[in-house]
């Protein structure tokens, strides 16, 4: 083994996952989500490079697989005793993030929609009855076709902080992306100070989780570098959650509900407080004043912020805008689309028809699940309750995206169970090499260069540092005991959510 130290293993592993995301950046002028105007096309050769999707998908692969390689190894470097401490890897986290700050997005350009939804806000166009197309100028331009005349199902928190960067970014788009993932770095930001807070309310070390979530190749991938707003969501559900372990739970319910004011699923999260504040009660009502606890202070804040904002509540009748786009990673779309296909041959049903069908089965099947984890949340943990919720939800849910696991992720990075946890890291490792570059159309070409650009980084670095089967495996070895919680008096303590 070439990695003989912890210290020198997280420094090597530090400086590899950094020169992957640097290669990523380079790759995304080549393969990534250029807007309309394409101020890196004027670039000396860039046009010509990126006549050959090998070539720009194999770039972009090389420091994928540099970047997932080394957050890999530094799992196995958690499971040591000495191991790098969780503020050792958010050093590591901004060292990873630091070269996609700039750039424009790699693998999706929702944030062009961002921009053009924030400059809607901005003009006084209801962005919850119209499209980008109304507006017409650069900034709709961004946008791609299939959103140019879908009304915005973010909710009005996210819309009044997008309308607040386009006041300041005006028309230039870059500017635009940068504003954006500003936003994203403080949802990031807010991940880093909630999980290791998390992490040790659920008897978790922190180390750990911390690894799992915030130094996740996803996270850097699809919240820093796209820009998503799921990263502010994120961080705000995880800081309310933080906040109702600690006692708060007014507080945490509030944030939550500014978390679903991003991005509506986490509003499930208001569910789960109801254990936890229940938990802190005495009494035979508990449960029910904890459920009116936690919904009042949830729709309190939801009214005022929305009464603050001025956009009213038509993103709840858009919430159904993501499903124009067909992903085949959602279950119930792709037996949609094959059962639709038979219905429209047999004259039966339409395609449409078909897919809303499954999609509703998927929801309604989603919801009983749901119910029964939250029956169950006491023997499982509500944070774990609720990572199993969201990660149902999405999987049967009628769109998924590679960052929409990362609503799972997150609560299920500081799950007790172990095998949980493992299943996560693997998930991850998967969903990272999943989606190519937003820039370049799936093609025999683009397949070609992921695959070369991944083999040939991870044959180098199992050669460079003597990774065997077993040091491969390092990251999902079982874990030491909980982690105990500081509890006032100086002693330990672990949660009883009863």
């Amino acid at each position: 083994m070439l990695i003989p130290t912890t210290k020198y293993g997280l420094a090597f592993c530090r400086t590899v996952g950094a020169s992957g995301a640097v290669v990523i950046a380079i790759g995304g002028l080549l393969a990534g989500v250029q807007p309309f105007t394409d101020p890196a096309g004027v670039l000396p050769g860039v046009r010509d490079l990126r006549e050959s999707a090998v070539l720009s998908v194999l770039v972009v692969y090389v420091g994928l697989t540099l970047l997932l390689a080394a957050w890999w190894r530094i799992g196995a470097l958690v499971r040591r005793s000495q191991g790098p401490s969780w503020r050792e890897l958010a050093v590591t986290a901004g060292w990873w993030a630091a070269p996609f700050v700039l750039i424009t997005p790699v693998f999706s350009g929702d944030v062009y929609s961002y921009i053009a939804q924030g400059a809607m806000t901005a003009m006084g166009i209801d962005a919850y009855t119209a499209g980008p197309a109304v507006m017409g100028g650069p900034l709709s331009a961004n946008v791609p076709p299939i959103w140019q005349f879908t009304p915005a199902p973010y909710g009005p928190v996210f819309l009044d902080l997008a309308g607040s960067v386009t006041r300041m970014t005006g028309e230039h788009t870059w500017s635009g992306v940068i504003g954006m993932r500003i936003l994203a770095l403080v949802g990031v930001g807010l991940l880093v100070w909630s999980v290791p807070r998390l992490a040790r309310a659920c008897g978790v070390e922190p180390n750990a989780a911390v690894w799992l979530s915030v130094l996740n190749p996803l996270v850097l991938l699809h919240l820093v570098a796209d820009a998503h707003n799921d990263a502010l969501m994120l961080g705000l559900m995880a800081a309310g959650l933080v906040f109702a372990l600690d006692r708060h739970p007014v507080l945490g319910s509030g944030l939550i509900a500014l978390a679903a004011l991003v991005k509506a699923p986490a509003g499930l999260a208001v569910a789960f407080v109801v254990p936890i504040w229940a938990a802190a009660l005495t009494g035979r009502w508990r449960w029910a004043r904890a459920a009116v606890g936690a919904v009042g202070s949830a729709a309190l804040t939801a009214v005022a912020a929305t009464a603050v904002a001025g956009t009213g509540y038509g993103w709840i009748h858009a919430l159904n805008t993501p499903t124009r786009a067909r992903t085949w990673l959602s279950i119930t779309t792709d037996l949609g689309n094959v059962t639709g296909r038979l219905t429209e041959w047999l004259g039966l049903a339409s395609l449409d028809q078909a897919m809303h069908a499954w999609w509703t089965v998927g929801l309604v099947a989603a919801g009983c699940v749901i119910v029964g984890l939250w029956r169950y949340s006491a023997q499982l943990g509500p944070v774990t309750a609720l990572g199993l919720s969201l990660g149902v939800l999405v999987v049967l849910g009628p769109v998924v995206h590679p960052w929409y696991l990362l609503w799972a992720i997150v609560p299920l990075a500081v799950a007790g169970s172990e095998r949980i946890r493992r299943g996560v890291a693997v998930m991850s490792a998967v969903l990272v090499m999943f989606v190519l570059p937003g820039g370049v159309t799936p093609s025999v070409e683009a397949f070609t260069g992921a695959a070369l650009g991944a083999a040939a980084v991870l044959v180098a670095f199992v050669a460079t540092t003597g990774l065997g089967r077993r040091q491969l495996w390092a990251p999902l070895a079982a874990a030491s005991g909980p982690f105990p919680v500081p509890a006032a008096d100086g002693g330990s303590r672990v949660l009883e959510l009863r």
